[in-house]
Order: structure tokens, then sequence, then C-alpha cells
């Protein structure tokens, strides 16, 4: 068994992730980054991305934000009980704006995450439905219905530590 417990695969183009610093590897904790090159390759990268993996939790996150160190230390957890599950992560109550304020309810009511949520989901679940399909312009909502179908969403970890505000994909 590899001992890379969690990895987290860092979403966005390569001119969009070129400047980007992603955290060094550790014992239990692995960074990949996608750049994705084309639209229409996005869900084959994303296939390969996670099956290329060594943690047995996956979780994708949006350019320039990480998980604090409660949530990290929740996802190694999630990892060592081997359990099938996934979920997403709470929107930061320090960025108060309307936009987030919908998609917070948004959210709520189609519990589907946004991208700037981020999602987890443990390895053999997304292979058990069959990987991310097709992309359409809400990142995690094809992801999430599959996912959805399976198991309900574990309860959102702390919001994810933002140090951009510039979420675009590409």
């Amino acid at each position: 068994m590899s001992q890379e417990l969690v990895t987290y695969i860092v979403l966005g183009s390569e001119s969009r992730l070129k400047n980007i610093k992603v955290p060094s590897n550790t014992k239990y904790e692995e960074y990949l980054v996608s750049n994705f090159s084309t639209e229409t390759s996005y869900h084959h990268q994303l296939d390969e991305l996670v099956t290329q993996s060594k943690g047995e939790v996956v979780v994708f996150l949006p350019p320039s934000s990480f998980p604090n160190t409660e949530a990290r230390d929740a996802l190694k957890k999630i990892a060592l009980i081997g359990l099938s599950s996934w979920g997403w992560f709470e929107y930061s109550l320090k960025r108060k704006n309307i936009v987030q304020n919908l998609k917070r309810v948004s959210t709520l009511v189609r519990s589907i995450p946004d991208i700037e949520q981020g999602i987890f989901f443990t390895k053999r679940l997304y292979f058990s439905i069959g990987g991310s399909g097709s992309f359409s312009s809400e990142t995690f909502s094809e992801i999430s219905k599959r996912l959805y179908s399976r198991i309900d969403p574990q309860k959102p970890l702390p919001a994810l530590i933002i140090r951009t505000k510039n979420l675009k994909l590409t």
C-alpha cells in the first residue's frame, strides 16, 4: 500500500497554473496539477490524473486554493477508514457578497458544489460511477450527480483557503 492518503488535483489550464505555487508532496499528501490543454479533453485528462494518483481520497481544487489543517486532517481520516465517501468544502464566511450568497443557496438546494468550493471523493467511488463523464459549463455538476446517485455526500468540510479572487479554470 502506498503511503499517500490524499491526492490534491489543482484544476486549471496550463496558462492559468503556470504561476501557481503548489505545496510539495509529503508522506501522506500528493499534489498534482491538471494543466488542461483543450476543452474537449477535460474529462479524459481528469480520469487519467485520478488513475495515476496514489491517494485513497482525491480532491479537486480550484486554482490558488488549498484546504486548511482541519480539513486536511479530516481527509486523511476518511482515507484511513476506507469507506466510499464524497463531499465538498463550505464557502468562506470571510468573503461575503451577493453572488456567493446565491451560490451558497444553490449548493444547499441542489446539493451540487460550485468550483470555488472544491470536491473530494474516494478513488474507488469515482471509478464505480464511471469517472467524470462529460464536462459542461458547471464543472462539478456531472460528477456530483453521479456521486449522489451512489451515496449521500458527507457534511461539508471547512472552507478552502483562497489565495486569489480569480477562479476561472482557463
